[in-house]
């Protein structure tokens, strides 16, 4: 079975990421199985264990923003 990284650079996380993250969507359109192989990463993702596929995906999201140098948003709150 081919992976679905074939032709991507794995080592630039901005490449990588994007992906993992249509693997995911993939899960939530009703595939029963995904099949995801990343450096020592390499899982057959199913709906039960997508948490795992999206903290990956959240730590690429990271460190592609440090490589790019752009910063990651957040909401702010405040309360009266």
């Amino acid at each position: 079975m081919a992976s679905i990284f074939d032709g991507i650079d794995t080592t630039d996380p901005c490449l990588v990421w994007p992906i993992l993250q249509s693997a995911l969507y993939r899960l939530a359109a009703g595939e029963a199985e995904v099949r995801v192989r990343y450096e020592d990463f390499d899982v057959a993702v199913q709906p039960a264990n997508q948490k795992e596929l999206e903290r990956l995906i959240t730590r690429l999201r990271v460190e592609c923003a440090r490589k790019t140098g752009k910063r990651s948003r957040f909401a702010m709150r405040g309360g009266f």
